[in-house]
């Protein structure tokens, strides 16, 4: 039975220190919005494929690195998209709420490579099924390393293709 005690104990411990270091490397410890490349190694899931704009290495998206001004319309913020013509692309969009999550856990994880973007803030998404909102992935009140949706009223525009 003490064995049995002393192993629950040493998991509980190896199973804490998982969670700290989880804790250090997330947003807690130093924030996403940081602008500065993380890691230029083979990790990275962001490259950056052409002035002002990152490639996701595993989706093949494409990603802005500056926003809009602050808009107060999802009309305002599909106009801005729909006149977006960067990098020879004129297919720039809206994220959805999923994608900009994504690239909040790039960062997080420190997967941002060279590519350097502001994602701290609120930002305009579309959903194809729903109306477009703006909102914010932020760390919850207890910053436990998990992120959640906090809806705003204004926000910039990030724009993703294809």
């Amino acid at each position: 039975m003490k064995e049995h005690t002393v192993s629950t104990t040493l998991i509980n411990q190896l199973l804490f220190i998982g969670i700290l270091s989880l804790f250090f490397t997330s947003g807690c410890a130093g924030p996403s919005g940081r602008t500065g490349a993380s890691n230029s190694g083979t990790n990275a899931r962001l490259i950056p494929t052409d002035k002002g704009i990152c490639r996701d290495t595993r989706t093949g998206k494409m990603w802005l690195t500056k926003t809009s001004r602050t808009i107060k319309s999802l009309q305002d913020a599909e106009q801005y998209a729909d006149t977006m013509k960067k990098g020879g692309y004129d297919d720039w969009r809206l994220p959805t709420v999923a994608e900009l999550y994504d690239l909040y856990i790039i960062f997080d994880l420190h997967k941002n490579g060279a590519c350097t973007m502001k994602v701290e803030g609120n930002y305009w998404s579309n959903e194809p099924d729903t109306a477009g909102r703006v909102g914010a992935w932020e760390l919850d009140d207890n910053c436990d390393p998990e992120r959640q949706y906090i809806p705003k009223k204004k926000g910039l525009v990030r724009l993703i293709r294809p």
